[in-house]
């Protein structure tokens, strides 16, 4: 048996496997995960992922909690290095830690683990928008544009998402927000969104040194230095406003715009003549000190 060396995050707690939006109290869930991918590794895999997305994921059950790899939807991101790598951080971020994906490529025997369950339901059906946004958020707040393993806190309104109070009082440096839907339309950009966060927008310091992908690039205008279109400042502290409320328990940005919220021009279009539109599928990512 040939353990995918493709995990890069690690299950911590049991989590429980479904989608509901939680209220706003502390949990004893632990949502710390290494992230190391670039997003370079991402983009050329969107394709064979929007395909896997139109299907169930898995095909049969073998046994606790094991089951196979839909063959039909997943043989193209199956068949690289880095495609598994992507892979594997799909089901990291849409199935729960109690369900592993086996697949068999050119005769060797990979297992690809469930961690945060966004997306639990993908097993049986095709994977469906919200979940298409929860899975995206996942996947883009875990790319890095240093390639270093840096755990990261990763909060949202999803279950999968709660943290203890240990965790919000350890993992303070707020870095920023993250949304869209790598599983869209293939034939148009890709909808992928970051916002800075308060202590990210204050400078560089702690695990915020080593992560990159909420920084606005300079030389890039309009985007991050990891590629993905800039908001604008997540929270009321910046002058360019992107998400609506803040679940101060949570520790969380809701409902967060593709563009800052008070610049946005006639029809709702951006600075770049983009139509405007609000995610409610959103993480926002902590680190430490």
């Amino acid at each position: 048996m040939m353990r995918s060396v493709y995990v890069l995050g690690v299950a911590l707690v049991s989590l429980v496997g479904c989608v509901d939006l939680p209220n706003e109290s502390p949990s004893t869930v632990s949502r710390l995960l290494p992230n190391r991918l670039l997003p370079n590794r991402l983009l050329p895999n969107r394709i064979s992922a929007a395909r896997v997305s139109a299907s169930r994921i898995a095909a049969s059950h073998l046994a606790d909690g094991r089951l196979t790899v839909n063959p039909d939807s997943t043989d193209e991101l199956l068949a690289t290095e880095d495609g598994r790598e992507v892979f594997s951080l799909i089901v990291s971020c849409a199935l729960p830690d109690d369900v592993t994906l086996v697949a068999s490529i050119d005769g060797n025997e990979f297992e690809f683990f469930g961690e945060a369950g966004l997306a639990p339901r993908w097993v049986s059906r095709p994977l469906d928008r919200d979940g298409q946004r929860w899975v995206s958020a996942c996947l883009f707040s875990r790319l890095n544009a240093n390639e270093v393993a840096l755990p990261i806190s990763t909060r949202g309104g999803n279950q999968g998402l709660d943290v203890s109070a240990d965790e919000r009082a350890g993992w303070t440096l707020e870095e920023g927000a993250f949304y869209g839907n790598f599983f869209g339309p293939v034939n148009q950009p890709l909808q992928w969104y970051a916002c800075r966060g308060r202590d990210q927008a204050a400078g560089e310091v702690g695990g915020l040194i080593g992560r990159d992908c909420a920084e606005p690039d300079p030389a890039n205008p309009g985007f991050t230095k990891c590629g993905f279109i800039f908001a604008g400042d997540c929270g009321d502290f910046g002058g360019d406003r992107a998400c609506e409320s803040f679940a101060r328990n949570g520790t969380y940005y809701r409902r967060c715009h593709t563009a800052p919220i008070e610049k946005r021009h006639d029809c709702g279009r951006d600075d770049h003549g983009r139509e405007s539109q609000v995610f409610a599928e959103v993480i926002t990512t902590f680190v430490l000190p």
